[in-house]
């Protein structure tokens, strides 16, 4: 970030930018975290130090990162690893760490100018491939289920087979999320955050999880602690993990970086490619050390701060700053909110990901 340029005005700007980015990050960060195999907390703690650490180092003036999709997908899903598991506490973290190393190895080599060469096609395809796995994923959940992993069919085999714990009001709860989100009512209206309050009241107005309806579980107040990483994952699953982190870090170079260039055209500005590789790369290893999934930048949320007049990163701080005071003074709503309700804003948010436009293009 550069202070020395940065003018009084822009302030509010930035405050207002920075607390609705932060707000609109608890549920999907927080699913994200699910998504990845670890507790939501852990989605908020992704949010906080590696944030400011991404907010002091960017060249890009509006550019936000955090836990996004397109890297936590596939993260233990090809490792054969249940979600929420020890295991996947030892080893998330691990692939984070690899993640950061080989952004470090980018960076080094300077290798920003290579990511002009990617085709948008293959990029946009495989991303959207990413979004119908995680999609797939997650729908059994909406309905009372638990997530599936594995390849198309077992995800499909999955959701059947959970049919049996099928709960009408956690459907209703979770495709209403899906639909008012995905309408996107108003630019300026951040549904996803009214979904998250609305699920959080239903169960202290009405307490739906006496009708069946999953809660997630309570999370003790406080900041995350430093995590000593288990290296001992890199030899039990030694060529998964490095081709994973490896797939990981192509990902958050490629769509990142190719969205923030296309942000500097707009808006006329210049931002540093291998600069801004530099501060994935140290945000992932903050993230690694405080036991997240690798973080990535985020398309909507970039959108959402634009439409709020974000001018500098010192948005990033002012949502850091947020998160922390979530953190230390929040938590308590979280064991309110719905399971389904969390889900539908996730798969909403996997919706806005998918390249349908660009599919219809190529088909013509």
């Amino acid at each position: 970030m550069n202070f020395k340029n940065y003018k009084r005005e822009y302030l509010m700007k930035d405050i207002i930018s920075g607390i609705i980015v932060a707000l609109i990050s608890i549920p999907i960060s927080m699913g994200y975290s699910q998504v990845a195999g670890l507790p939501v907390v852990y989605g908020l703690y992704g949010s906080l130090f590696p944030v400011i650490v991404f907010g002091l180092i960017s060249s890009s003036p509006q550019f936000v990162f955090g836990v996004d999709a397109a890297p936590v997908g596939g993260t233990i899903a090809t490792l054969g690893i249940a979600s929420g598991s020890e295991e996947a506490m030892r080893v998330v973290p691990v692939i984070t760490f690899v993640t950061a190393c080989w952004l470090l190895l980018f960076f080094l080599v300077r290798a920003g100018k290579l990511v002009n060469y990617i085709s948008k096609p293959v990029l946009g395809g495989f991303i959207s491939g990413i979004g119908c796995t995680i999609i797939l994923m997650q729908v059994a959940k909406l309905f009372g289920g638990t997530a599936g992993t594995g390849e198309v069919f077992e995800l499909v085999s999955h959701i059947i087979s959970q049919l049996g714990s099928f709960n009408l009001l956690s459907l209703i709860m979770g495709a209403v999320a899906v639909v008012l989100i995905s309408k996107k009512i108003s630019k300026k209206f951040p549904m996803s955050v009214i979904m998250m309050l609305v699920g959080a009241l239903s169960t202290a107005v009405f307490h739906v999880d006496r009708y069946g309806v999953k809660l997630l579980p309570k999370v003790e107040p406080g900041l995350p602690k430093f995590k000593m990483l288990d290296f001992s994952v890199l030899s039990e699953h030694p060529a998964q993990i490095i081709t994973l982190s490896l797939t990981v870090a192509l990902v958050i170079v490629s769509s990142t970086l190719l969205t923030a260039c296309n942000y500097a055209i707009k808006n006329d500005y210049k931002i540093q490619n291998n600069r801004e590789i530099l501060a994935y790369s140290v945000s992932n290893f903050c993230a690694a050390f405080n036991g997240c999934c690798p973080l990535n930048g985020s398309v909507s949320r970039t959108g959402i701060a634009e439409q709020f007049g974000v001018k500098s990163q010192m948005m990033s701080l002012v949502a850091a700053v947020t998160m922390l005071l979530v953190l230390m003074f929040g938590t308590g709503f979280i064991a309110y909110l719905p399971v389904p309700v969390l889900t539908g804003i996730v798969i909403a948010a996997l919706i806005g990901i998918l390249e349908f436009g660009m599919a219809k293009k190529l088909r013509k």
